[in-house]
């Protein structure tokens, strides 16, 4: 069940004259340690085999789990054992409601409902309101919701108590979901909460919750932070704000409280969680140390084939990954479960052309574009295979369907490779035509511009096409030393360009500028050391004026 279904145990201690050790399983519930609660729950069942409320806290727990079977079981057997209990009846409608099943959570709350109305019932009122507020939240919570039946449960609840500080928290649950912009009345019931408990930790995650939906990073993690100071073990506060931080971009914050989250909850789940919320914060490298730590404890878990296979994909381990992956898309095949995504296909092609099945991987990441039309790079990752392979007409293919199927602005980077892919096609008039659009985010476009139109100037008589894209370029990488350092190579090819293209013009002064400035650069450049041995350059003694402009070429007077 994901994590947002997953709601803290409403029925409190103070709900109820809890022997010690079944509130101590209680709030292990709360605190999210499942594993240690249904350990606790069965000894507790065994020494009291006919206590009904015993039975429905172990189905809560496994409800909270999300491991709905289990839970179902819990609560037939307190129906059986404690047929006057409405409590079980409410868990086993709860359950119905969250399965879609209606006629079964209609006929169970009912039966609850008609065993604590019924005349003469002498159902306790704790009892009560813990009934009509479990069947709230599932009304509130599940995504099937029904919110002003919800609001008729709650209001139950508050007249039988209006002292009980989870009533008012769920009428901020439901004010929440009826109206997500304005969240002042949802603020107004969970400090109502706190009037009645200051140290009810669940309204402060509630309130925290709320501003995270709004992205008030600061007010959230006020809220989480009170719910640690008011008490330090409990644990849903740690995985919020771990959240919060992640979302918030703070990731090492993010990481180091999650750890905390493991060290209050460290069982087999919480360990794969944390493997996965590191996975999640993109550090794929201690992504890898996590995963490989976590995984065995659980081998049947396949998710961790899989964040396994993306990560060492991400960290260059591309065996590694390509043996994960194929492991996780085994059990989802055999099983029908988890779902295999467009980023399953997306990675486990990327890894076969990196483990040299190009051809395979390219159809295996077509798969991936079919299932996820949204997965857009994906045309990418297939170009660049085709580039590798130096097969730059089916690479050019593929960035053009990236680019038409992309929606608003064009993608300056998209036709940055588009043009490289066409210029070594030789197809050089459409890689001018894209690098014309990469310009206006990548200057160095004009260099390949450059490239593209020294080769479709008159390679008899060139008119200087590429003059102006090369003087650009010039200026727009020649400032500092590093600068010019990191694009020396094609600054040496743009200063040739100009050496040659004057020198065939007699433009004597600007060629031997221009000579010179590619041994400047490279002092060892032989193109240019042997221009300049030559006497008419030797000679100059001219200034270049207006370098960077190419004459237009004399026309011959038409003969009559």
């Amino acid at each position: 069940m994901k994590k947002r279904f997953l709601f803290i145990l409403a029925v409190l201690a103070s709900s109820f004259s809890f022997a010690q050790t079944r509130e101590s399983a209680v709030i292990n519930t709360m605190n999210e340690r499942y594993e240690l609660a249904s350990s606790d729950f069965k000894k507790l069942i065994a020494a009291e085999p006919t206590n009904g409320d015993l039975y429905f806290f172990a189905g809560d727990n496994y409800f909270y789990w999300g491991l709905l079977d289990s839970a179902e079981v819990m609560f037939r057997r307190g129906q059986e054992v404690a047929p006057t209990n409405p409590l079980n009846f409410v868990g086993l409608g709860r359950i119905g409601w969250y399965t879609n099943n209606t006629a079964l959570s209609n006929a169970q709350f009912e039966k609850a409902v008609t065993m604590m109305t019924a005349k003469g019932a002498k159902v306790d009122k704790n009892v009560q309101v813990s009934a009509y507020l479990k069947m709230a939240e599932a009304y509130t919570q599940a995504e099937n919701k029904m919110l002003e039946k919800a609001l008729e449960y709650i209001n139950k609840a508050i007249n039988i108590n209006d002292k009980d500080a989870e009533a008012y928290v769920q009428l901020g649950d439901y004010n929440a979901e009826k109206d997500a912009v304005n969240l002042s009345a949802a603020l107004a019931q969970y400090s109502k909460a706190l009037q009645l408990n200051p140290k009810y930790t669940r309204a402060l995650l509630r309130e925290g919750q709320l501003y995270v939906r709004v992205r008030n990073w600061e007010e959230g993690l006020k809220y989480f932070n009170q719910a640690i100071e008011v008490d330090p073990t409990f644990a849903p506060a740690y995985r919020e704000k771990a959240e919060l931080l992640h979302k918030a971009n703070r990731d090492k914050q993010a990481v180091e409280v999650y750890a905390k989250y493991l060290e209050l909850n460290n069982s087999c789940r919480v360990q794969q969680r944390y493997a996965s919320f590191v996975f999640e914060t993109k550090d794929y490298k201690q992504a890898v140390i996590e995963l490989e730590k976590a995984a065995p404890c659980d081998p049947s878990n396949p998710f961790m084939a899989r964040l396994l296979g993306y990560s060492y994909f991400e960290t260059g381990q591309f065996e590694k990954g390509l043996a994960n992956i194929n492991s996780f898309f085994a059990v989802a095949e055999a099983k029908g479960s988890p779902k295999l995504l467009g980023s399953d296909y997306a990675y486990k092609g990327k890894l076969m052309a990196k483990t040299g099945q190009d051809s395979l991987g390219i159809e295996v990441i077509k798969q991936a574009i079919a299932i996820d039309p949204t997965y857009l790079d994906g045309y990418s990752d297939i170009a660049g295979i085709y580039v590798k392979a130096k097969k730059y007409a089916l690479a050019a293919e593929f960035y053009q369907k990236k680019i038409a199927a992309t929606t608003g602005e064009p993608n300056a980077l998209d036709h940055y490779f588009l043009g490289q892919a066409l210029f070594f096609n030789k197809d050089y008039a459409a890689a001018d035509a894209a690098f014309a659009v990469a310009v206006t985010k990548y200057a160095d476009s004009n260099f390949w511009r450059g490239r593209c139109n020294a080769r479709l100037d008159n390679a008899e008589a060139p008119t200087g096409m590429a003059a102006p894209y090369f003087a650009a370029y010039i200026t727009a990488y020649s400032g500092d030393t590093k600068t010019i350092e990191t694009n020396k190579k094609n600054l040496i090819e743009s200063y040739t360009y100009f050496g040659i293209t004057y020198l065939n013009q007699n433009n004597l002064e600007c060629s031997r500028y221009a000579w010179n400035k590619v041994i400047e650069m490279d002092p060892a450049n032989e193109k240019a050391k042997l221009a300049l041995e030559d006497k008419e350059l030797a000679a100059v003694v001219g200034n270049c004026e207006g370098f960077g402009t190419i004459a237009a070429p004399a026309v011959a007077p038409e003969q009559k």
